[in-house]
Order: structure tokens, then sequence, then C-alpha cells
């Protein structure tokens, strides 16, 4: 899109406090966001404060895998993550309680995370941050969609969603202007 997409607003809220929101009324306990540089994090701590932590992308990331191994090598390995990317507004508390709800059913299992008829969308995954971190280690890199075939996840189907009630959009990416707003 050309632009910051965290900095792109809803309703007069930026996208970021969006999606900071949304973790804040599932009750997380700790929100890290990802920053490209130091100037990009003072700009958003601005707007929010001492509500999250900011981490630098490392330098030489080539993609998501490598984010996350990254951010996940900085938590402790008993924590629960919820992925949140920005430019999923819509993916809001109702949609992480579900995946929350799911983990509990199945205690065992690594995590889950949303699928659709388009496949799963690991980037609004919540997972055990070890057992992933060592499922990511143990294997060459590849596309994240690929890796969460193979661990032990549960998945949630998007009609569940909308039974939940959930926004219709919430698995929509804003990748596109046209995209943006729905």
């Amino acid at each position: 899109m050309g632009v910051d997409k965290a900095m792109l607003k809803i309703n007069d809220v930026t996208m970021l406090e969006i999606s900071v929101q949304n973790l804040e009324k599932c009750g997380a306990k700790s929100i890290h966001v990802l920053v490209k540089d130091e100037r990009q994090a003072e700009i958003y701590r601005s707007m929010l404060g001492q509500r999250v932590s900011f981490h630098l992308d490392p330098p030489d990331a080539k993609g998501p895998w490598e984010v996350l191994v990254a951010i996940l090598q900085q938590l402790k390995k008993e924590e629960i993550v919820q992925l949140l990317p920005v430019d999923a507004p819509w993916f809001d508390d109702i949609a992480i309680g579900l995946l929350q709800r799911q983990m509990e059913l199945v205690p065992e299992s690594d995590g889950a995370l949303p699928k659709n008829e388009h496949g799963s969308h690991p980037l609004l995954a919540r997972f055990h941050s070890g057992k992933i971190l060592e499922l990511l280690l143990s294997q060459p890199p590849q596309s994240l969609r690929s890796l969460f075939k193979e661990g032990n996840l549960q998945f949630v189907n998007s009609d569940d969603f909308h039974k939940a009630g959930c926004h219709p959009n919430c698995l929509l990416n804003l990748n596109r202007r046209e995209d943006f707003p729905r």
C-alpha cells in the first residue's frame, strides 16, 4: 500500500491501537510489537506509552520465519503467544477467545489457528512459545503455513468465527487499497 499500515485509521483509531486494544480486551499479560527501527518504535511509543514492549526486526531477516524465531527466543518458553498483525483489525477479542478456548479444550496441542476455504492463517495463530520455537528450529525455513501443517495444532474453521459473532471480515488482511475499509 506504500504506507505504514499500523498508522492507517479506522474510525479515527490507528490499526496498531486497534490490535493492542483487541489483545488487552482478551486479557493479554504482555504485548510485544515488532518494529523495523528505533524511529518507528519511538513513533509507536508516543501513541501507546508503556502498554507494549518494542522489539527490532532482525536486520538480516528474510521473512516471517526468521522474525518469529527471533522474538520467540526472547520470550519464556511457557508463554502463550497470540500473533496479531496490524493489517487484521477485525480479528478481535471474540476471535482470539475462540482460539484460546480451542487450546483449553485440547491442552496437549501446541496451539490453534484459524482456517477457511483458502487454508490456514498462521499469522493469527495462538500457541505455546517453546513448542513452536522447537518446531521452527527443527526444520529449515519455509512458509509458516507449511510449518503449521506439521505441528500438533488445532484448527478453528471460519464458520465458528461467524457463529460466535465475530466481524464478517475477521480473517481478512488489508493488503490492498480496495480492502480498506470494509
